[in-house]
């Protein structure tokens, strides 16, 4: 084809689509296909779903209406057309030569140079633009696929990252918002700088964010919304968005009386939108509900005042004025508060869960508070005997009280005849709260001489007597509950300890130091406690009380959870205490179920459990330690009753399962479904679901059932019947423990049967040889041989044993770093008041 035949082919097409479309680049000329395989039906081009995995490409549309797809073109996106310049262009649109030449005269620059670059810029790609076909309409027979095409016969552009993002806006309002950002990122990934890319994704995460805040992410929607803050602060009603969602999360929290929470997430919003009115009101809401708090409590009494004061410092703690007065009245009435898994329900002259252990001591004195000679000379403080005197082989005793301790009634002082009482109810079966079957058997007889003194006749000598004369002596002149008659309203709990009960409900107890006095007593009582109010908080999960702890709401932790130990132990403020025994997890069995009645099945639950593993990954959450460690009995391993030599049974699944299908066989069962009652405690709580699956992977269907620790405990001791339950032991004389470690009701009423919970006939043999033990060296080998048949007769499934905690403010001083139990010396302790101050406000 010469020259001259491909400009008549150019012009004819460039006739036919009446206007120039296309000019092949180095003077080549398209065949009638490749021209054809420039012009695309609209629909020709990727679709939707499609175009983010295509190779990028624009779509121009001529003034003829056809389109065709190219590579992206260049550059990006094209500068505007400028004005037609065709007036100064001479026949076929090329530019005229000057009139005088381009040869200048001499001495003048050549004008050669000039008309070039003109000629040059008016082939810009603000007049015309080279493109190069897309592969998708390519034919593939060597058509050329690179053109030049002037702006002025182009109708429209529709650039690939605009189409991406017209495709993320239709995305983002079907709410993909996923796919829609994958639009944009792909734009950003090309032009970060691309117009309209910003708007689009501020659009995204406005739409995005307000969503989620709507579905109930509110985490997720706020982090959104605040990203778009940073990028763009005036984006209409995003101000608004935020500040709603803000205040929401703000009212929730105060409205459950979380005001710290509240009070932090008001700062946040703070600083995000200062110049906010949402911020001033809910401000104003805080302070407001101090003011009222404050008023409400101008006119009680010191408790009350006081109380109203820390709830106005706790909901806004720079209140002006307030923290002067709280001071003020925290010192008139110094106050400790305890946060606790468990309170005494109801509390009484009783010890049937560890919460009347830990809390009987402050408002009732034993008899004898420990075996040394001081106390059994009188001379030891918080007891009523002033001697112990032992005759006849020590099966006589003759106990002398102390003329001086009043009842907090006021009435009169402790006498002899509160102490006969007392040792007289424990052998009556028709008071179960303070029976006890082996001090029955004890017993033989009681008799007062005169108010000073009380004799008492045993049946066999007492191996320590401080444990049998160490439980709470109550007043003989209240009723069985330890309480007197005032009114049908009023029934005080009247007591002798270092504290009195002022108030108690399931949720809370309240101790107030004892100030009353019998008369002129000589010598005059000791000083009261220092701590003046003692109250103690029970929360439903342990978790509420670890955060009421780092709230400071109290100052004192109870327990904290073995895998919170290192964490609270490295913080400054907090100091950590040991109790001087560790714990034991067992799991009890009932041998009034006849399956736990079957040794095979008990074999079968023992091997199921991996102790090691569920000890360090779901209660210490860390490697086990001395004295942290699986165990083999009830017995803690530092103790003289652990037997040596003794591991326990290993954990085999496979094992399990099949005693678990032989003991079916036996007991001509199909299933085995048991129910496991366990108390309210943090490490219990996190290991409660694998035990379960553990028994479920066996065979055993058991289904949880959770209790207060107090409620479990105290009905367990009474002889209730159960199948399993997860109990947590604390052994202080193995000898006399053993019984009630091993067989929870023990010493319940004979009418409870339940010695038959015992499901080991062997282990029982050997806890009555026990019990009538009249020296420590055959009670010692008796309690060695127990814990070594543990093993094999598994009368209770032992689980590992594990250090206990409690922790306490720096504000409160005089706990010991070992106690036996937790308020141990609590006379000398002393606290300072304490505002629990934001980090952000001024001190």
């Amino acid at each position: 084809m010469n020259a001259r035949g491909s400009l008549d082919q150019r012009w004819r097409w460039l006739v036919l689509v009446a206007s120039v479309c296309a000019v092949p680049l180095g003077g080549r000329v398209a065949s009638s296909l490749g021209q054809e395989a420039a012009k695309v039906p609209p629909d020709a081009s990727p679709a939707p779903t499609e175009l983010l995995r295509s190779h990028p490409f624009d779509r121009i549309t001529l003034l003829d209406d056809s389109v065709i797809l190219v590579e992206p073109v260049s550059p990006r996106p094209l500068p505007p057309v400028e004005p037609d310049k065709s007036k100064s262009r001479g026949r076929g649109g090329e530019p005229k030569i000057d009139p005088e030449g381009n040869i200048g005269l001499p001495g003048e620059p050549s004008r050669f140079k000039a008309f070039e670059a003109k000629k040059q810029a008016e082939r810009g790609p603000d007049q015309q633009i080279t493109v190069h076909l897309a592969k998708e309409t390519a034919t593939g027979r060597g058509d050329a696929r690179d053109f030049i095409i002037k702006r002025a016969h182009i109708k429209n552009i529709e650039y690939f990252e605009d189409m991406l993002l017209a495709e993320g806006e239709s995305l983002a309002k079907a709410r993909k918002y996923n796919q829609a950002f994958e639009r944009y990122l792909r734009v950003q990934t090309r032009n970060p700088e691309w117009p309209g890319l910003a708007d689009h994704v501020d659009a995204l995460l406005f739409a995005e964010g307000s969503q989620a805040l709507s579905d109930g992410e509110g985490e997720r929607g706020l982090r959104l919304l605040r990203e778009l803050l940073a990028r763009r602060r005036d984006y209409p009603g995003l101000l608004d968005k935020i500040s709603a969602a803000y205040a929401a999360r703000i009212n929730r929290a105060f409205d459950l009386g979380l005001y710290p929470l509240a009070r932090r997430v008001h700062h946040e919003l703070e600083q995000l939108v200062p110049e906010h009115a949402e911020v001033k009101s809910l401000r104003e809401k805080f302070q407001a509900a101090a003011k009222t708090r404050v008023e409400v409590g101008g006119s009680a009494s010191s408790a009350e005042r006081l109380d109203a004061l820390t709830d106005a410092l706790r909901i806004w703690p720079t209140l002006e004025g307030a923290e002067a007065e709280y001071v003020a009245a925290f010192e008139a009435l110094t106050t400790l508060d305890v946060a606790v898994v468990d309170v005494p329900s109801p509390l009484g002259p009783w010890v049937r869960s560890p919460a009347d252990a830990r809390v009987n001591r402050l408002v009732y004195l034993p008899i004898l508070a420990d075996d040394s000679e001081e106390a059994k000379q009188g001379q030891a403080p918080g007891q009523l005997a002033s001697e112990l005197e032992s005759t006849d082989l020590g099966r006589r005793l003759l106990i002398r009280v102390k003329p001086d301790i009043p009842w907090s009634d006021g009435s009169r002082s402790a006498s002899a005849v509160d102490v006969a009482r007392a040792l007289i109810d424990r052998c009556d079966p028709r008071n179960p709260d303070k029976y006890q079957a082996r001090w029955a058997e004890l017993l033989e007889r009681v008799a007062p001489r005169d108010d000073g003194a009380v004799e008492l006749r045993l049946a066999r000598p007492l191996l320590k007597p401080s444990y049998w004369l160490g439980e709470p002596v109550g007043p003989a002149h209240a009723g069985p509950d330890g309480r007197i008659f005032v009114s049908h309203q009023e029934r005080p709990l009247v007591g002798d300890g270092p504290f009195a009960l002022a108030s108690a409900t399931p949720h809370m107890i309240e101790l107030r130091a004892a100030t009353e006095s019998a008369g002129n007593e000589t010598p005059p009582p000791p000083p009261p406690p220092k701590i003046q109010r003692l109250r103690e908080f029970r929360y439903d999960r342990p978790s509420g009380a670890l955060a009421a702890f780092n709230r400071g709401d109290v100052a004192m932790l109870e327990r904290v959870p073995p895998d919170q130990v290192p964490a609270l132990g490295s913080s400054p403020d907090v100091k950590l205490g040991r109790y001087a025994q560790p714990s034991v997890h067992v799991l009890a069995l009932d041998g009034r179920t006849p399956a736990l009645r079957n040794r095979m099945l008990r074999r079968a639950l023992s091997h199921a459990v991996d102790r090691k593993a569920l000890l360090e990954e779901a209660v210490l959450k860390r490697a086990a330690s001395d004295p942290d460690a699986p165990a083999d009995g009830v017995f803690p391993k530092t103790s003289y009753a652990d037997a040596p030599g003794v591991q326990p049974l290993e954990y085999n699944p496979v094992l399990a399962a099949a005693l678990a299908a032989l003991a079916k066989g036996e007991l001509g069962k199909e299933a085995v479904a048991l129910k496991l009652e366990y108390p309210a405690i943090a490490e219990v709580e996190a290991v409660i679901p694998r035990l379960v699956e553990a028994f479920r992977l066996a065979r055993i269907e058991v289904e949880p059932v959770g209790l207060s620790e107090s409620q479990l405990e105290s009905e367990l001791r009474a002889g209730r019947r159960f199948d399993m339950a997860y109990r947590v032991l604390r052994c202080d004389e193995p000898v006399l423990d053993a019984g009630l470690m091993i067989c929870p009701g023990y010493d319940a009423p004979p009418s409870a049967n339940a010695l038959a919970s015992a499901a080991s006939p062997r282990i029982v043999q050997l806890l009555l040889e026990l019990d009538r033990a009249a020296e420590w060296p055959s009670a010692r080998g008796l309690v060695v041989q127990i814990d070594r048949e543990l093993r094999d007769e598994l009368p209770v499934i032992p689980l590992w044993q594990v250090t206990d905690h409690y922790a306490w403010r720096g504000r409160l001083t005089g706990p010991p770093e070992v106690a036996n139990q937790l308020y141990q010396g609590i006379e000398t302790w002393e606290i300072t008041p304490w505002v629990a101050k934001d980090p952000w406000m001024s001190q």
